[in-house]
């Protein structure tokens, strides 16, 4: 089964570093002033746009596998009209879908890599809504100003967006002797800190700050919300197509760390990964596989299932424990929570493999499903009965879904739904007709409605295949991440546990109540 999910959360579905078709510079630029020095940006498409403003130093030299630390200040004014560098990370082999607007050139070099963008509609007036956005790709690639994350829509609409860069693989999340734990986690930290300090300059409200990401964003997002380090830096959430149950134990990490140092043949210690340069710590990431790495252990499941080595590891600091116990146990209560996920989540990484056609009995089916369930072949009975016109292969996908996003999902939403903070719950439904419409609302799939960027994933191998998709559902969508911002509330009914009230997102949207409970029971007492 292991081979069934590769390349899982690999699709943070991270677009491209190319300028837009449509940005125009409209005059000089505008400048703002930051702890660290001043910065000028641009005017683009009515709103102001600042790129690469650093939050923390270089993480090179002596700062290398080392907790972010504070950016010296520069004298004049810094540019910040064009892109910089990103954290490294290897460029994913390409798909089925069209992947140059998605990686591009895939790791830009240079030291100046732990950096925020903004898109703000005036760096004066009235305190604006922040919403700051934590990208995905499995805590092991991406970066953070990429065409699919524009912020001019969530400008245009009166709020602030701020993207930002943090450590990848190694040496963001490896777990090695003498190094700080979780530096990409400090990394966001370090960030979600910067915007406290300096964003009202840029037209934003530190008081009102809602942080949201998709796939490892959004673990990203449940490990902040449990952290005790993040209190007060965010009074809003959003997990997009993530969970709270994401962590690795600190044997799990353990395991990883043995394997690395021993493909490397290296000493796990700061001191022996220092002498080691990005590119051979990329080459060492492409050697070692998930399969290569038992992670189960009889406390803690596998939170990849089989697909991937990098996570928040429980370090009794910034995360005490797995986030979901954290939010169970009071953990974020007073924020204001919106937990979504997408209904065929699976395919993205099932489809392109070609298995959902080869299952063809019951019998291989069962076998698939033994490592997620107790019981598969009574799992498989409720969901033929809840998905009567599926066949094995959907039903497979329909189960994968359900283990890695649905169910999760649900759990962080009922244990937050216990406590003050407002809980909402969401269900992206609309299907792509890429690939002969074959990939259904797929992971990943929400981000260009939410980033309102339709245009630029249009095409026979684009996100949204050769139709396209709704505007009205784009509108609507990042609108109601802006009002939920703004107020707290995306335009719908809060969750509670005994309803589940779930907004489900397609051309025609509609409030649900305790939606898929059959198969959610089934679900119950599986860890």
């Amino acid at each position: 089964m292991k081979e069934l999910f590769q390349l899982l959360f690999l699709a943070g579905l991270l677009l491209a570093r190319m300028p837009s078709a449509t940005a125009q510079a409209t005059d000089g630029g505008p400048v703002a002033t930051t702890e660290a020095g001043q910065v000028r940006g641009q005017r683009l498409d009515g709103v102001l746009v600042f790129k690469s403003i650093p939050y923390a130093a270089p993480p090179v030299g002596e700062l290398r596998f080392a907790a972010p630390a504070p950016h010296q200040p520069w004298a004049g004014v810094r540019d910040a009209t064009k892109s910089g560098p990103t954290a490294p990370y290897n460029r994913p082999p390409a798909g089925v879908m069209d992947d140059r607007p998605a990686f591009a050139e895939g790791w830009v070099k240079g030291d100046d890599y732990l950096t925020t963008n903004i898109w703000t509609p005036a760096l004066d007036g009235p305190a604006r809504p922040v919403l700051v956005f934590i990208h995905g790709g499995a805590f092991a690639l991406g970066a953070s100003d990429v065409p699919l994350y524009n912020g001019t829509g969530f400008a245009q609409k009166g709020a602030v967006l701020v993207s930002l860069n943090y450590r990848l693989g190694i040496e963001g999340f490896l777990k090695i002797k003498g190094v700080p734990s979780n530096l990409g986690i400090r990394d966001q930290l370090a960030a979600l800190r910067w915007v406290q300090a300096n964003i009202a300059r840029f037209g934003g409200d530190p008081a009102n700050v809602t942080v949201f990401g998709e796939s490892a964003g959004a673990m990203s997002v449940a490990t902040l919300l449990a952290s005790p380090a993040a209190k007060g830096l965010f009074r809003r959430a959003i997990l997009m197509s993530g969970s709270g149950q994401s962590v690795l134990s600190g044997e799990q990490a353990d395991r990883i760390a043995a394997k690395y140092a021993k493909v490397l043949r290296i000493k796990n210690t700061a001191e022996a990964y220092r002498r080691l340069t990005p590119e051979q710590l990329l080459a060492a990431q492409q050697k070692v596989t998930p399969k290569m790495v038992k992670l189960d252990t009889e406390q803690y499941a596998d939170p990849g299932s089989g697909t991937a080595l990098f996570f928040p590891v429980l370090d009794g600091d910034i995360v005490p424990a797995m986030p979901l116990a954290g939010v169970q146990q009071g953990a974020g209560s007073t924020v204001d929570l919106m937990v979504g996920y997408n209904s065929d989540e699976a395919n993205y990484f099932l489809v392109p493999t070609g298995l959902l056609k080869k299952i063809k009995s019951n019998f291989v089916l069962n076998l698939a499903l033994k490592r997620f369930h107790p019981a598969p072949a009574a799992l498989v009975t409720v969901y033929k009965q809840a998905y009567p016109t599926k066949n094995l292969g959907e039903l497979l996908s329909a189960i994968a879904t359900a283990y890695q996003f649905q169910v999760p999902s649900v759990h962080l939403a009922d244990a937050h739904a216990r406590q003050p903070g407002r809980t909402y719950m969401y269900e992206f439904a609309w299907p792509s007709s890429l690939a002969g419409s074959t990939y259904g609302a797929y992971h990943g799939l929400g981000l260009p409605f939410v980033f309102n960027q339709l245009a630029l994933v249009t095409g026979p191998q684009g996100m949204l295949g050769p139709s396209g998709g709704p505007a009205e559902l784009a509108e609507k969508m990042q609108s109601a991440w802006v009002q939920f911002a703004k107020t707290g509330s995306p335009g719908w009914a809060p969750y509670t546990v005994g309803e589940r009230q779930t907004m489900l997102l397609n051309t025609s949207s509609e409030l649900q109540t305790n939606p898929h409970a059959k198969e959610l029971r089934a679900w119950e007492g599986v860890r």
